[in-house]
Protein backbone atom coordinates (compact mmCIF):
# COMPACT_ATOMS: atom_id res chain seq x y z
CA UNK A 1 0.00 0.00 0.00
CA UNK A 2 1.19 3.10 -1.07
CA UNK A 3 2.47 5.65 2.33
CA UNK A 4 0.22 8.22 2.80
CA UNK A 5 1.98 12.10 1.73
CA UNK A 6 2.46 14.33 4.66
CA UNK A 7 0.19 17.20 5.05
CA UNK A 8 1.13 20.71 4.38
CA UNK A 9 -1.26 23.56 6.55
CA UNK A 10 -1.42 26.32 4.03
CA UNK A 11 -3.05 29.70 5.25
CA UNK A 12 -4.25 32.89 2.81
CA UNK A 13 -6.14 35.52 3.57
CA UNK A 14 -8.28 35.83 0.23
CA UNK A 15 -8.22 34.86 -3.50
CA UNK A 16 -5.45 37.74 -4.60
CA UNK A 17 -3.03 36.05 -1.84
CA UNK A 18 -3.83 32.42 -3.33
CA UNK A 19 -3.62 33.35 -6.63
CA UNK A 20 -0.08 34.42 -5.98
CA UNK A 21 0.64 31.23 -4.50
CA UNK A 22 -0.84 29.16 -7.55
CA UNK A 23 2.41 27.77 -9.06
CA UNK A 24 3.85 27.32 -5.47
CA UNK A 25 1.32 24.61 -4.50
CA UNK A 26 0.96 23.42 -8.40
CA UNK A 27 4.76 22.47 -7.39
CA UNK A 28 3.78 21.20 -4.28
CA UNK A 29 0.41 19.21 -4.55
CA UNK A 30 1.83 16.13 -5.71
CA UNK A 31 4.02 15.35 -3.33
CA UNK A 32 2.14 16.57 -0.30
CA UNK A 33 -1.61 16.55 1.01
CA UNK A 34 -1.89 20.61 0.88
CA UNK A 35 -4.80 22.11 3.25
CA UNK A 36 -5.70 25.47 2.40
CA UNK A 37 -7.03 27.68 4.64
CA UNK A 38 -8.90 31.00 4.39
CA UNK A 39 -9.93 34.06 5.96
CA UNK A 40 -12.12 36.10 3.42
CA UNK A 41 -15.93 34.59 3.35
CA UNK A 42 -15.87 35.96 -0.26
CA UNK A 43 -13.04 33.82 -0.97
CA UNK A 44 -14.63 30.44 -0.81
CA UNK A 45 -16.55 30.47 -4.11
CA UNK A 46 -13.62 30.69 -6.07
CA UNK A 47 -11.21 28.80 -4.16
CA UNK A 48 -13.89 25.97 -4.53
CA UNK A 49 -13.64 26.14 -8.13
CA UNK A 50 -9.79 25.72 -8.13
CA UNK A 51 -8.95 21.97 -8.45
CA UNK A 52 -5.40 20.29 -8.36
CA UNK A 53 -3.82 23.13 -6.19
CA UNK A 54 -4.96 21.64 -2.81
CA UNK A 55 -6.84 18.74 -1.56
CA UNK A 56 -8.61 19.95 1.19
CA UNK A 57 -10.42 23.76 1.75
CA UNK A 58 -11.17 25.07 5.18
CA UNK A 59 -12.16 28.92 6.69
CA UNK A 60 -9.30 29.46 9.08
CA UNK A 61 -10.42 28.12 12.44
CA UNK A 62 -11.47 30.69 15.32
CA UNK A 63 -7.89 32.35 16.43
CA UNK A 64 -8.03 30.78 19.71
CA UNK A 65 -5.84 28.26 21.34
CA UNK A 66 -8.59 25.39 21.58
CA UNK A 67 -9.41 25.69 17.97
CA UNK A 68 -6.25 26.21 16.53
CA UNK A 69 -4.65 22.94 18.07
CA UNK A 70 -7.77 20.97 17.13
CA UNK A 71 -7.26 21.44 13.48
CA UNK A 72 -3.69 20.82 13.80
CA UNK A 73 -4.32 18.00 16.04
CA UNK A 74 -6.70 16.31 13.40
CA UNK A 75 -4.39 17.47 9.83
CA UNK A 76 -0.93 16.78 11.06
CA UNK A 77 0.92 19.03 9.26
CA UNK A 78 4.44 18.76 8.35
CA UNK A 79 4.97 22.55 8.58
CA UNK A 80 2.50 25.46 8.41
CA UNK A 81 2.74 27.80 5.71
CA UNK A 82 1.69 31.40 5.95
CA UNK A 83 1.11 33.79 3.36
CA UNK A 84 2.26 37.60 3.46
CA UNK A 85 0.39 39.55 6.24
CA UNK A 86 -1.61 36.52 8.36
CA UNK A 87 0.12 36.89 11.26
CA UNK A 88 -3.00 35.75 13.47
CA UNK A 89 -1.70 34.95 17.07
CA UNK A 90 -2.78 32.08 18.44
CA UNK A 91 -2.05 30.16 14.85
CA UNK A 92 1.55 31.17 14.78
CA UNK A 93 1.97 30.38 19.09
CA UNK A 94 -0.30 27.32 19.69
CA UNK A 95 0.62 24.97 16.77
CA UNK A 96 3.46 23.01 17.23
CA UNK A 97 4.63 22.09 13.48
CA UNK A 98 7.36 24.85 12.19
CA UNK A 99 5.85 28.06 10.66
CA UNK A 100 7.17 29.23 7.20
CA UNK A 101 5.93 32.76 6.13
CA UNK A 102 5.60 33.14 2.27
CA UNK A 103 6.55 36.36 0.46
CA UNK A 104 6.88 38.34 3.60
CA UNK A 105 7.72 41.78 3.93
CA UNK A 106 8.44 43.86 7.17
CA UNK A 107 5.97 46.98 8.25
CA UNK A 108 7.25 47.42 11.77
CA UNK A 109 5.07 47.74 15.00
CA UNK A 110 5.19 45.70 17.92
CA UNK A 111 2.84 42.52 16.91
CA UNK A 112 5.49 42.16 13.91
CA UNK A 113 8.56 42.25 15.83
CA UNK A 114 6.82 39.95 18.45
CA UNK A 115 5.28 37.19 15.82
CA UNK A 116 7.80 37.10 13.14
CA UNK A 117 10.24 35.17 15.98
CA UNK A 118 7.36 32.63 15.76
CA UNK A 119 8.49 31.49 12.55
CA UNK A 120 11.44 29.09 11.31
CA UNK A 121 11.60 30.33 8.64
CA UNK A 122 11.25 33.39 6.78
CA UNK A 123 11.17 34.00 2.67
CA UNK A 124 10.90 37.51 1.92
CA UNK A 125 10.20 39.71 -1.13
CA UNK A 126 13.11 41.69 -0.89
CA UNK A 127 16.88 41.94 0.56
CA UNK A 128 16.12 45.26 2.41
CA UNK A 129 13.71 43.22 4.76
CA UNK A 130 16.40 40.58 5.65
CA UNK A 131 17.94 42.70 8.05
CA UNK A 132 15.00 43.98 9.52
CA UNK A 133 13.50 40.79 10.48
CA UNK A 134 16.97 39.79 11.56
CA UNK A 135 17.16 42.80 13.55
CA UNK A 136 13.84 41.21 15.51
CA UNK A 137 15.70 38.25 16.64
CA UNK A 138 14.56 36.15 13.40
CA UNK A 139 17.52 33.20 13.00
CA UNK A 140 16.43 32.26 9.37
CA UNK A 141 15.57 34.88 6.87
CA UNK A 142 15.80 34.71 3.34
CA UNK A 143 15.40 36.61 0.08
CA UNK A 144 14.16 35.32 -2.53
CA UNK A 145 12.09 37.85 -4.26
CA UNK A 146 8.23 39.16 -4.70
CA UNK A 147 6.19 35.35 -5.54
CA UNK A 148 4.11 37.66 -7.83
CA UNK A 149 6.74 37.21 -10.27
CA UNK A 150 6.21 33.57 -10.49
CA UNK A 151 3.57 33.53 -12.54
CA UNK A 152 1.62 30.03 -13.79
CA UNK A 153 1.60 29.81 -17.61
CA UNK A 154 -1.43 30.00 -19.18
CA UNK A 155 -3.11 27.70 -21.59
CA UNK A 156 -2.29 28.28 -24.59
CA UNK A 157 -5.56 29.91 -27.12
CA UNK A 158 -5.24 30.48 -31.04
CA UNK A 159 -5.31 33.49 -33.01
CA UNK A 160 -5.44 34.49 -36.59
CA UNK A 161 -4.18 37.85 -36.23
CA UNK A 162 -0.63 37.02 -38.87
CA UNK A 163 0.93 40.02 -40.73
CA UNK A 164 -0.98 42.17 -38.30
CA UNK A 165 0.43 44.65 -36.19
CA UNK A 166 -1.71 43.75 -32.62
CA UNK A 167 -2.45 46.42 -29.54
CA UNK A 168 -3.80 44.34 -26.63
CA UNK A 169 -5.78 46.69 -24.57
CA UNK A 170 -6.59 44.89 -21.05
CA UNK A 171 -9.20 45.26 -18.20
CA UNK A 172 -10.49 48.16 -18.80
CA UNK A 173 -13.15 50.73 -17.36
CA UNK A 174 -15.77 52.98 -18.56
CA UNK A 175 -13.82 56.35 -20.51
CA UNK A 176 -10.85 54.03 -21.29
CA UNK A 177 -12.45 52.66 -24.35
CA UNK A 178 -13.00 55.84 -25.71
CA UNK A 179 -9.13 56.86 -25.12
CA UNK A 180 -8.18 54.16 -26.77
CA UNK A 181 -10.23 54.39 -30.06
CA UNK A 182 -9.25 57.73 -30.42
CA UNK A 183 -5.50 56.69 -30.35
CA UNK A 184 -6.73 53.42 -32.37
CA UNK A 185 -7.76 55.83 -35.09
CA UNK A 186 -4.90 58.24 -35.25
CA UNK A 187 -2.67 54.97 -35.34
CA UNK A 188 -4.49 53.19 -38.12
CA UNK A 189 -3.34 55.95 -40.45
CA UNK A 190 0.40 55.05 -39.65
CA UNK A 191 -0.55 51.38 -39.84
CA UNK A 192 -2.61 50.19 -41.90
CA UNK A 193 -2.63 46.53 -41.31
CA UNK A 194 -3.35 47.37 -37.19
CA UNK A 195 -6.08 45.23 -35.61
CA UNK A 196 -6.66 46.11 -31.38
CA UNK A 197 -7.75 43.14 -29.13
CA UNK A 198 -10.25 45.30 -25.49
CA UNK A 199 -11.11 42.98 -22.71
CA UNK A 200 -13.03 45.36 -20.35
CA UNK A 201 -12.78 44.65 -16.63
CA UNK A 202 -16.11 43.40 -16.46
CA UNK A 203 -17.18 40.89 -19.02
CA UNK A 204 -20.96 42.39 -18.66
CA UNK A 205 -19.82 45.76 -20.49
CA UNK A 206 -18.78 43.81 -23.66
CA UNK A 207 -21.77 44.81 -25.75
CA UNK A 208 -21.19 48.55 -24.54
CA UNK A 209 -17.82 48.67 -25.68
CA UNK A 210 -18.36 46.68 -28.87
CA UNK A 211 -20.89 49.40 -29.56
CA UNK A 212 -18.07 51.73 -28.75
CA UNK A 213 -15.95 50.68 -32.26
CA UNK A 214 -19.29 49.69 -33.99
CA UNK A 215 -16.86 51.94 -37.23
CA UNK A 216 -14.85 49.25 -37.18
CA UNK A 217 -15.12 45.66 -38.29
CA UNK A 218 -15.70 44.67 -34.38
CA UNK A 219 -16.72 41.02 -33.02
CA UNK A 220 -16.50 39.30 -29.65
CA UNK A 221 -14.22 36.54 -29.32
CA UNK A 222 -17.40 33.83 -28.18
CA UNK A 223 -18.04 34.07 -31.85
CA UNK A 224 -14.61 32.94 -32.82
CA UNK A 225 -14.74 34.92 -36.52
CA UNK A 226 -12.08 35.02 -38.73
CA UNK A 227 -12.18 38.48 -39.49
CA UNK A 228 -12.00 41.00 -37.61
CA UNK A 229 -10.06 44.19 -36.93
CA UNK A 230 -11.38 44.83 -33.05
CA UNK A 231 -12.01 42.12 -31.13
CA UNK A 232 -14.43 42.40 -28.11
CA UNK A 233 -13.34 39.43 -24.88
CA UNK A 234 -16.36 38.71 -23.64
CA UNK A 235 -14.91 35.14 -22.61
CA UNK A 236 -13.43 34.60 -18.96
CA UNK A 237 -9.74 33.27 -18.32
CA UNK A 238 -8.69 34.31 -21.81
CA UNK A 239 -7.09 37.92 -21.70
CA UNK A 240 -3.53 36.51 -20.52
CA UNK A 241 -2.94 34.09 -22.78
CA UNK A 242 -3.95 37.07 -25.75
CA UNK A 243 -1.20 39.20 -24.54
CA UNK A 244 1.15 36.84 -26.19
CA UNK A 245 0.14 37.72 -29.87
CA UNK A 246 0.23 41.09 -28.85
CA UNK A 247 2.95 43.75 -30.15
CA UNK A 248 2.35 46.35 -27.74
CA UNK A 249 -0.44 46.56 -24.66
CA UNK A 250 -2.38 48.50 -22.41
CA UNK A 251 -3.52 48.00 -18.62
CA UNK A 252 -6.57 49.53 -17.75
CA UNK A 253 -8.23 51.21 -14.33
CA UNK A 254 -4.71 53.60 -14.94
CA UNK A 255 -7.13 56.41 -16.54
CA UNK A 256 -9.85 55.47 -14.71
CA UNK A 257 -8.69 56.55 -11.30
CA UNK A 258 -9.03 52.99 -10.34
CA UNK A 259 -5.42 52.20 -9.35
CA UNK A 260 -4.26 49.68 -11.98
CA UNK A 261 -4.79 46.29 -12.63
CA UNK A 262 -2.38 43.09 -13.46
CA UNK A 263 0.49 44.95 -15.28
CA UNK A 264 2.67 41.38 -15.11
CA UNK A 265 0.31 39.42 -17.30
CA UNK A 266 1.73 41.03 -20.34
CA UNK A 267 5.16 41.08 -19.20
CA UNK A 268 5.44 37.76 -18.71
CA UNK A 269 5.67 37.47 -22.59
CA UNK A 270 8.18 40.38 -22.71
CA UNK A 271 5.51 42.63 -24.46
CA UNK A 272 5.79 46.16 -23.56
CA UNK A 273 3.13 47.66 -21.18
CA UNK A 274 1.48 51.08 -21.33
CA UNK A 275 -0.47 52.57 -18.23
CA UNK A 276 -1.86 55.98 -17.48
CA UNK A 277 -0.93 57.51 -14.65
CA UNK A 278 -2.73 56.17 -11.58
CA UNK A 279 -1.29 53.38 -10.24
CA UNK A 280 -1.31 53.62 -6.89
CA UNK A 281 -2.51 50.06 -6.37
CA UNK A 282 0.30 48.46 -8.65
CA UNK A 283 3.30 50.71 -7.95
CA UNK A 284 5.89 47.92 -7.11
CA UNK A 285 5.15 46.37 -10.22
CA UNK A 286 5.31 49.67 -12.24
CA UNK A 287 8.68 50.72 -10.84
CA UNK A 288 9.98 47.09 -11.76
CA UNK A 289 8.89 47.32 -14.88
CA UNK A 290 10.27 50.47 -15.85
CA UNK A 291 13.38 49.87 -14.52
CA UNK A 292 13.10 46.59 -17.04
CA UNK A 293 12.51 48.54 -20.02
CA UNK A 294 9.28 46.83 -20.13
CA UNK A 295 6.92 49.86 -18.41
CA UNK A 296 5.81 52.73 -20.03
CA UNK A 297 3.49 55.14 -18.01
CA UNK A 298 2.00 58.50 -20.10
CA UNK A 299 -0.39 60.76 -19.02
CA UNK A 300 -2.58 61.81 -21.58
CA UNK A 301 -4.11 60.68 -24.93
CA UNK A 302 -1.24 62.25 -27.14
CA UNK A 303 1.66 61.07 -25.09
CA UNK A 304 -0.24 57.59 -25.45
CA UNK A 305 -0.27 57.52 -29.13
CA UNK A 306 2.92 58.71 -29.57
CA UNK A 307 4.36 55.98 -27.10
CA UNK A 308 2.12 53.61 -28.99
CA UNK A 309 3.31 54.43 -32.28
CA UNK A 310 7.11 54.38 -31.13
CA UNK A 311 6.83 50.86 -29.76
CA UNK A 312 4.92 49.53 -32.70
CA UNK A 313 7.95 50.84 -35.02
CA UNK A 314 11.31 49.73 -32.68
CA UNK A 315 12.78 46.37 -32.24
CA UNK A 316 11.28 43.97 -30.04
CA UNK A 317 15.05 43.04 -29.44
CA UNK A 318 16.02 45.63 -27.79
CA UNK A 319 13.57 43.97 -24.90
CA UNK A 320 15.52 41.28 -23.87
CA UNK A 321 14.26 40.88 -20.34
CA UNK A 322 13.34 37.21 -20.25
CA UNK A 323 10.60 37.32 -17.62
CA UNK A 324 9.86 34.01 -17.69
CA UNK A 325 12.95 33.23 -16.82
CA UNK A 326 12.77 35.59 -13.50
CA UNK A 327 10.06 34.41 -12.17
CA UNK A 328 11.02 30.46 -12.73
CA UNK A 329 14.35 31.47 -10.55
CA UNK A 330 11.81 32.86 -7.91
CA UNK A 331 9.77 29.58 -7.44
CA UNK A 332 12.91 27.53 -7.44
CA UNK A 333 14.63 29.86 -4.66
CA UNK A 334 10.86 29.30 -2.73
CA UNK A 335 11.04 25.82 -3.37
CA UNK A 336 14.69 24.63 -2.55
CA UNK A 337 14.43 26.48 0.98
CA UNK A 338 11.10 24.96 1.94
CA UNK A 339 12.12 21.54 0.95
CA UNK A 340 14.88 21.86 3.34
CA UNK A 341 12.48 22.70 5.82
CA UNK A 342 9.63 20.05 4.82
Amino acid sequence: MEKEKDSLWVHTASVGEFNTLKPLLKRLYPHYHIVLTYFSLRAKGYLESQKGYFHELHRLPPDLPPFVKSFENRIKPRAILIMERELWPSLLLFTRAPKIWLNAYAKGGFWERWLAKSFSLIITKEEAFVERFRSYGCKRVVACGNLKFALEEPKRISLNCKESKLIVAGSTHQGEEVLIKKVYEKLKKDFTNLRLIIAPRHVKRCHEVAEIFKDYKASLKSKEEESWEVLVVDTLGELFPLYEYADVTFVGGTFARVGGHNLLEPAYFGKPVVFGPYTQKVEDLKDFLQKKGLGFQVKDEEELYKVFYKLLTEETEDRNFNFKYYGENILNCYLSHLMEMV
